[in-house]
């Protein structure tokens, strides 16, 4: 059915006062979708991407990479079926999402709104009620090669153990991005250890608001909000700043601290995620929808024992083993070493970014003034390390947006 464009949607008749909006993606089995085919009323969406998939069969990235609008059949009773909706939300938490039941009651429909779902339609798919859900979830969303363009890489920096330096690497790998940003505009870190974050301590900040701040008013989440709530450390960096009062993990709602990071990612040069060692829902959803992951280990058993065990959660979870690189933090210049480079490598099984050498007199004396090491030794080896580290993953993230 060729459909001529208006405001970037289709027409679809003259009589009809519905438009399938632009990049409407239809989810669901065989079985459904030729229902869908079979029903009278087919010509209204046959402009929209149909997408054969089992219900609990996950959807591949570049489907909820390109859609402006996603319907997706899910089975409620499916455990499965559910995480394949978590999985496209936690994604692309701006992507109006319309999940597509049979016999759904009202507490569901509730509980599924709650949980930032656009709207509910009925199975088997109704062609009218498909697009009248689709038109009424939000405006049509742009192509996800403009998004690219314009929405900064979220980095999350993640710790094999506590107290491995992972804040001190964050820190500094977040102002490197920050002092080289083509727009001009300074990096975002968050610190999200919510109940030990000590990112403005370490940069001498004495922030009026916080994470909590951020995260107290939903609907007032937007880009100006963000901005007012960050504080400005120089011209490459700004931070979000962890709760002055301790909080507990379950107080964190995902879909909220995701619309922010979603936010910030329009305001700033690139995101930057300190995450804490425990791990619950909503960082894990943090991870899973970062562009790329540092796991921050030391040449430890210890350390590499929990970090693999972290890496198993995260492959759990759909996070790809290319979106994950390891950094070694606190090497030291020994004769005889009973771990090495290579060991990490072998163990891990992932990419070794790069090593990271102990600064044992600069870093501790950069952080009690509230300085960045070099800031207090020219040749700081630990601060020429992670600008190593940030070329190398700035050249993997160009890499990865280019294909």
């Amino acid at each position: 059915m060729n459909m001529g464009k208006e405001d970037n949607f289709s027409t679809f008749g003259k009589d009809i006062d519905l438009r399938i909006p632009a990049g409407l993606t239809i989810v669901g089995s065989k079985l459904r979708l030729e229902e869908l085919k079979q029903n009278a009323l087919f010509g209204l969406v046959d402009d929209a991407r149909l997408i054969e998939l089992a219900a609990d069969a996950p959807v591949p990235d570049d489907i909820v990479s390109e859609a402006g609008v996603m319907v997706i059949e899910t089975d409620f009773a499916s455990q499965a079926s559910m995480d394949r909706a978590l999985a496209v939300r936690t994604r692309r938490p701006e992507l109006p999402q319309v999940l597509a039941l049979a016999d759904a009651n009202l507490a569901v429909i509730k509980t599924l709104l709650k949980q930032g779902i656009s709207d509910v339609v009925s199975l088997p798919f109704d062609p009218e009620e498909v697009l009248q859900a689709a038109l009424g979830s939000g405006s049509p969303q742009r192509r996800s090669g403009d998004r690219r363009a314009t929405k900064a890489p979220v980095i999350a920096v993640v710790r094999a153990v506590a107290g491995n330096g992972a804040t001190s690497v964050a820190t500094h790998l977040a102002r490197e991005f920050g002092r080289h940003s083509r727009e001009g505009k300074p990096a975002c870190l968050f610190d999200l250890d919510i109940q030990y974050g000590a990112v403005g301590d370490v940069l001498g900040l004495s922030p009026r608001q916080d994470l909590g701040d951020l995260l107290a008013d939903p609907d007032r989440l937007d880009g100006d909000l963000v901005r007012s709530v960050a504080v400005r450390h120089s011209n490459a960096l700004s931070v979000i700043a962890a709760p002055k009062d301790i909080l507990p993990f379950e107080q964190i709602d995902a879909d909220d601290l995701l619309k922010a990071i979603e936010y910030a990612r329009r305001e700033y040069s690139c995101v930057v995620l300190d995450l804490p060692s425990n791990w619950t829902s909503w960082n894990l959803s943090t991870v899973v929808s970062a562009d790329h992951v540092i796991m921050v280990v030391e040449l430890s058993v210890a350390s590499l024992r929990q970090a693999k065990r972290r890496l198993e959660l995260f492959s759990s979870a759909g996070v790809k083993n290319e979106h994950i690189s390891i950094v070694v933090n606190r090497l030291e210049k020994r004769l005889f070493k009973t771990i090495d480079l290579d060991d990490v490598d072998r163990t891990l099984r992932r990419r070794v970014l790069g090593g990271i050498h102990m600064d044992k007199d600069v870093l501790p004396l950069a952080q009690d003034q509230g300085k960045f090491a070099d800031e207090v030794h020219r040749k700081s080896v630990f601060a020429r390390d992670v600008t190593a580290v940030a070329q190398e993953l700035a050249e993997l993230l160009e890499a990865e947006k280019a294909q």
